[in-house]
């Protein structure tokens, strides 16, 4: 059983840097009142984020820390399973998270969500889910146990029967069974593997023993043909390189014609420029008497004088264009000719190109001939080394082959495990043993809260509920305050339930403002007799805000107050 001790916490949501501190064991029943926004249900905010790294209402993390002070947030809860003594420290800003054994630091290697999977499995052996089903019932973000998935119903069932250690053996045994399924995979192709390395050496025996001793005098003929071959080709590609350097020779300008030609062009159009340049300027002095600089009369004389000039030149330019021109025409026969040449250049070098790669697989071909007589010639000593391949091959496949069986043999147990183990195997009956109780504790409590029906839970946790006439409801057909007594009703069975498993068991209850909405009068008088009757079993805290008729009523009373925008205990 864990016995929840103290709660305390700072920076945290609305409280300022002082610890508030909750002592779990000091009463039996506490009341906790409050206006609204004093603070009253941060006490269930710190108490899951102790434990499970969240608060209670779904707020964010980033939003846990106090928004005034922004540091600092602190939250640590003690408790004690037998005669171990537990401490669980978390901070934010800077992020702590720190688990306590009898005063010494637990190891920290392991990651945050392997040390949160050690603190539930390990420590407090039960899940989120399960602590809110059995430890709190509030009206904000509470999900009760009727408006669970099927799913979640049965995990909360498993957990509180201590049975989910068969759903965590399903799941390694189904690994093991996937695993073994693929290894029997492998050893099959390893099995075919080796059978065909077998049937392969053994065709390489027969081959081996079957060739004979000529295939020598046939491999170094074929070496010696294939020789006279290569002398043949080399001596032809020797001709055409020849041929190849006597037309290269006829070519020796080959690079520097194109380069004359393009330059000779390129005077050329210089030239022709010149022409039209001269052209232009006799034009305007044909049609021009005035110089258009200074506006005065160009002389008659200088414009014989300049026309004389031009002619010249023009005439010059014009004879140097027609020597240009003839040069070209001869570069230009000569470039084709060296063109032409050149082509006849290019199909040698083809030829040759095609007779040295007749050459290179020819000496290709004498190198494999070459190892064919070293395989030939050392065939002996292969024949038995192959032989003791076949041999190894043939004790590793009657390994293969026995591993099989023993793999089939665990495939068989472990299907057989898998098929107990699921929920409709060995769950299914401990739940059935269990459910005539848990209905039977349902009923009672319903009855104690003058809520008279028969309530029955079938094996999917489906409900059957029927009232003194036999008329049938279903849960959601049930008034909010009809529904409330229900909800109290399972959640006071399952403490008992994991009280009496000794799985999910706790001194800690608390109730968040359910006498607050919808339970009446009656119901409110009679569940509050009903927690007096727990007595030390349970250390019971009721979040309300109905302090006024109801402070006489506990041992207790915790009032939370807002002051200076920090809540505190009054």
């Amino acid at each position: 059983m864990i016995i929840f001790r103290t709660l305390s916490w700072k920076n945290f949501l609305s409280t300022g840097n002082y610890k508030t501190t909750i002592d779990f064991t000091r009463h039996d029943n506490s009341l906790i009142s409050g206006e609204n926004g004093a603070g009253k249900s941060t006490m269930l905010d710190a108490l899951t984020f102790s434990l499970f790294g969240k608060s209670f209402r779904g707020i964010n993390l980033t939003q846990l820390t106090n928004s005034i002070n922004e540091k600092e947030c602190e939250v640590e809860i003690t408790f004690d399973i037998g005669s171990e003594s537990y401490r669980v420290f978390r901070g934010l800003k800077p992020k702590k998270f720190e688990i306590y054994k009898n005063g010494t630091l637990l190891d920290q290697d392991a990651k945050a969500r392997d040390y949160q999977r050690i603190l539930e499995e390990q420590i407090l052996k039960m899940s989120y889910k399960s602590f809110c089903q059995v430890v709190i019932l509030g009206s904000s973000n509470y999900v009760p146990f009727m408006q669970l998935s099927a799913a979640d119903r049965r995990l909360v069932v498993e957990n509180l029967l201590d049975i989910d250690v068969f759903s965590v053996m399903n799941t390694l045994v189904r690994a093991r069974l996937q695993m073994t399924k693929e290894y029997v995979k492998d050893i099959d192709t390893k099995i075919e593997i080796a059978k065909s390395k077998v049937d392969e050496k053994q065709k390489l025996i027969d081959t081996l023993k079957k060739r004979s001793s000529d295939s020598v005098d046939k491999y170094q003929k074929e070496i010696e043909d294939t020789r006279k071959q290569i002398d043949e080709l080399q001596s032809e590609v020797e001709e055409h390189q020849m041929a190849l350097e006597e037309l290269l020779s006829k070519i020796e300008d080959r690079e520097e014609v194109p380069k004359s030609v393009i330059k000779m062009e390129s005077l050329e159009k210089q030239l022709q420029t010149k022409i039209k340049n001269i052209e232009k300027s006799a034009k305007f002095y044909e049609e021009n008497d005035t110089c258009p600089s200074c506006k005065q009369d160009i002389e008659k004389h200088h414009k014989e004088t300049l026309w004389e000039e031009m002619s010249k030149d023009k005439e010059e330019v014009t004879s140097a264009i027609s020597e240009l021109s003839s040069k070209i025409k001869d570069a230009e026969k000569r470039l084709s000719e060296i063109n032409a040449t050149m082509q006849d250049v290019y199909s040698i070098e083809k030829v040759i190109s095609g007779k040295q790669n007749q050459i290179s697989a020819s000496s290709q071909y004498i190198n494999k001939m070459q190892k064919n007589i070293e395989t030939t010639l050392s065939e002996g000593t292969e024949v038995q080394e192959t032989n003791d391949e076949l041999n190894q091959l043939l004790g590793e496949g009657k390994q293969h082959v026995e591993r099989r069986k023993e793999l089939i043999e665990d495939k068989h147990y472990l299907s057989i495990a898998s098929t107990l183990l699921k929920d409709s195997g060995i769950k299914a009956k401990i739940i059935k043993h269990y459910l005539p109780i848990m209905n039977k504790l349902i009923n009672k409590y319903l009855a104690d809260m003058d809520f008279f029906c028969q309530f029955n839970l079938d094996e999917n946790f489906s409900e059957t509920i029927k009232s003194r006439h036999r008329d049938e409801f279903t849960y959601h057909s049930f008034s909010e305050g009809e529904r409330l007594r229900i909800d109290l009703s399972l959640l006071l069975a399952w403490r008992e339930i994991a009280r009496l498993k000794n799985s999910v068991n706790c001194n800690l209850l608390i109730l968040d403002e359910v006498f607050d909405s919808s339970l009446d009068a009656v119901g409110t008088e009679e569940f509050l007799k009903l927690l007096t009757s727990f007595g030390s079993r349970a250390n019971i805290f009721v979040i309300s805000h109905k302090s006024d008729s109801m402070t006489d009523k506990f041992q207790n009373h915790i009032v939370f107050e807002k002051k200076n925008n920090f809540s505190r205990i009054r």
